[in-house]
């Protein structure tokens, strides 16, 4: 192949021939100069270990190198550091000949290099010793019985490199850090129980009422009780964990009750299985299905909520998140922000919040129901049954097909009520205040929820 027109032969000026060559010599080169400095280090080591053996043979003691605090001493950190780098493939073993060599086949920035580097080796094994021991219940003792067999493991060269107060100085750091340690569990302890009182005084009053049953869903028993009541001791815990969170961060308190609340209401329709979803099977007047969605902004809310993989570590209840981010679940019953929902967690997976903090500073209530929800109807509609009674504005009237069936009105009989009528918002403002925990208690809601 002629390659004398191309870009590269007018750069190179050579053939591939040349440049094949030129580029071997150089890798030969470099190769050479690699092995060359392998081999040398390889060669000064073998000397060094062949003066420590001689040594050992005239039971020379091996003394701490004396050397060490005075190269220190004298700044010369260039040398040392360009010995360090040498070094750093090197094993203890390696080390420990370089630093006590006694030949002087190493210089004195060498031998302080090899010093500091197997000391730094040494510490991180102390570390790892340090972190199995804590996990002990007798964190003390596992530790001194770790220390003295990595000591033991040490050989003679290792020895003298070790100050005479190694083990009383390990001893003494491991004391200090589990002593820190309890210090700093105190002080999160301490810090915990003033979050979840504060927890207990906002959502309960200052009176924390034992769990409640969510079974019975919606029983006589539990028409009285406040959502709130039937939050788990898990959830109170993440939730005293919110407040602590809040607190740091400036955040109205009230997207803490919000979410408390319809994570409670959760819990009191035994986790959401005692209730129906809306997008299945319900119809308007004119035999039209409706649907409820989310709005266009908590919808992508919801949806970076669950692609982002923050549930999967979150400290959110994922059956919980599961169920209010359901449009036929959650979107008309919800009196939380989908937004805090999502930034709480990714805080408490530890990720990156994607909304600033500063976002939650002033709770602000929706001010339509266009706000909290979308509702939509088909195109198709279906014939609905004529009913026996017709109702219109509190006047109610017996149908033809009433009449027909024998049907009567008593309106002047005594508890006679005509039925209400109600369009989506106003019900969903009554269904609202009936899952407010300030208002739910009314014995009116009683009174129309059981008609």
């Amino acid at each position: 192949m002629d390659i004398s027109d191309t870009r590269w032969h007018a750069k190179t000026q050579a053939s591939p021939a040349n440049s094949h060559r030129s580029n071997t010599t150089t890798s030969q080169s470099s190769t050479q100069s690699t092995q060359v400095s392998v081999s040398s280090l390889a060669v000064r080591l073998k000397e060094a270990q062949q003066a420590i053996d001689a040594a050992r043979l005239t039971q020379q003691p091996f003394t701490q190198n004396k050397s060490v605090s005075t190269w220190q001493a004298q700044n010369e950190q260039t040398a040392i550091g360009s010995a360090k780098f040498e070094f750093e493939q090197l094993s203890k073993s390696q080390l420990e000949t370089i630093a006590m060599d006694p030949s002087n086949t190493f210089s004195e920035a060498e031998k302080v290099a090899a010093y500091e580097q197997w000391h730094a080796l040494d510490q991180r094994a102390l570390s790892e010793l340090k972190r199995h021991s804590l996990k002990d219940d007798n964190a003390a003792a596992s530790f001194e019985t770790a220390l003295d067999t990595h000591y033991q493991a040490f050989s003679d060269l290792a020895k003298a490199m070790l100050p005479d107060n190694y083990i009383s100085q390990a001893q003494s750091h491991f004391e200090s850090a589990v002593q820190d340690m309890s210090l700093s569990a105190q002080a999160k302890g301490s810090e915990s129980e003033q979050y979840y009182a504060l927890m207990v005084a906002d959502l309960f009053g200052g009176n924390e009422p034992k769990v409640q049953n969510g079974a019975q869903g919606m029983s006589l028993n539990n028409l009285e009780r406040s959502n709130y009541e039937f939050l788990t001791q898990q959830d109170r815990d993440v939730l005293a964990d919110m407040y602590q969170y809040a607190d740091q961060n400036d955040i109205d308190f009230t997207y803490i009750k919000k979410l408390a609340s319809d994570l409670g209401n959760y819990r009191r329709h035994d986790d959401g299985k005692l209730l129906g979803n809306f997008n299945e099977g319900h119809f308007n007047a004119d035999g039209q299905k409706l649907t409820v969605g989310f709005t266009q902004k908590d919808q992508a809310t919801i949806g970076r909520l669950t692609n982002s993989g923050a549930l999967s570590d979150s400290a959110l209840d994922k059956g919980f998140v599961s169920f209010i981010t359901q449009p036929g679940l959650g979107a008309l019953s919800h009196r939380g922000s989908y937004q805090f929902l999502a930034h709480m967690a990714e805080v408490t997976a530890g990720m990156p919040a994607s909304d600033s903090p500063a976002q939650f500073k002033t709770f602000t209530e929706a001010n339509s129901t266009s706000e909290r929800y979308v509702i939509s109807h088909s195109e198709e509609r279906i014939s609905l049954p004529e009913p026996d009674v017709s109702c219109k504005n509190g006047v109610c009237e017996v149908t033809e097909k009433g009449r027909k069936n024998g049907v009567t009105l008593a309106q002047d009989s005594p508890g006679f009520a005509p039925p209400a009528e109600l369009d989506l918002a106003q019900f969903d403002a009554l269904y609202q205040l009936r899952n407010d925990p300030d208002t739910q208690k009314s014995a009116w809601f009683e009174w129309f929820f059981d008609k």
